[in-house]
């Protein structure tokens, strides 16, 4: 299991306490570097305010996008969800992530895991429809996290042209 985040949220003074960080230079394309907004961290793990896990050793702190800070990396571009995750911390308490793929996917490694994971889903499933085994639950399931993968992979393959 993940060790303990920290949580480094601070209910006095918010917009003080903002921090960005970034995947390091080189270690994904430059199209999938966005500056996140950190929201908890562990000795290895940092979590952004759009859920998403970084290992620490891949990411680094950076500035604001287009706030330039002595001593810090300049951040590439904003991720819209953290923006919006701090802004209006009510809507992400709404939004639960459940299944297996992720809402949103920014790197060539985690598209690649996620189709692998959506395979093998639909691999099990399929194997279980022709014994009779049809769970709609299950199935629900299955559809819930293939729309999601489907509006993963359009979003990651409009910012593969982009870069």
């Amino acid at each position: 299991m993940h060790e303990r985040l920290r949580d480094v949220r601070h209910a006095d003074g918010l917009a003080n306490q903002i921090r960005h960080f970034q995947y390091r230079e080189g270690v994904v394309p430059e199209w999938c570097r966005f500056a996140h907004i950190r929201c908890g961290a562990s000795d290895s793990l940092v979590r952004s305010w759009c859920r998403q896990l970084f290992q620490a050793t891949e990411v680094e702190d950076c500035s604001a996008p287009g706030e330039p800070r002595p001593g810090l990396p300049v951040g590439m571009r904003e991720c819209a969800d953290c923006f919006v995750a701090v802004k209006f911390p009510g809507l992400t308490d709404r939004t639960p992530v459940d299944g297996m793929i992720p809402a949103r996917i920014d790197t060539p490694r985690e598209m690649a895991s996620a189709m692998q994971v959506l395979q093998q889903d639909l691999v099990d499933e399929a194997s279980r429809i022709p014994a009779g085994d049809v769970d709609p639950a299950r199935l629900g399931r299955l559809a819930a996290d293939t729309e999601r993968f489907a509006s993963a992979l359009r979003r990651f393959g409009w910012l593969a042209t982009r870069g």
